[in-house]
């Protein structure tokens, strides 16, 4: 916010130096010095901008690593009751086999 208003000062001083400086001097020190301000100003917002980007990934990769472990983690509990499941019914078929037989 802070920048976008400097920005907006800076703009106009130098709309204000750049009509006046037919009056004046061509080269006016005002309209370098509002030009420096606003290139300086876009560049510390793209900076900004590059960083809370980064910040974002970062999140990001942490939340994708984390659902990943999630992921996993359910994977082998389900894996686990479906084991046990299967032995269970593997039992099962074997004691009516004997049933059956017998």
């Amino acid at each position: 916010m802070i920048a976008f208003i400097l920005i907006e000062i800076a703009t106009l001083v130098l709309a204000v130096a750049w009509f006046q400086r037919f009056v004046q001097n061509p080269y006016n020190i005002v309209i370098i010095f509002c030009l420096l301000v606003i290139v300086g100003i876009a560049v510390l917002t793209v900076l900004s901008i590059n960083a809370r980007l980064k910040e974002l990934e970062k999140r990001m990769e942490s939340r994708d690593k984390s659902i990943r472990i999630s992921i996993m983690t359910v994977e082998a509990d389900i894996e686990g009751q479906l084991s046990r499941l299967n032995d269970n019914v593997e039992k099962a078929v074997s004691e009516i086999n004997k049933k059956r037989f017998v």
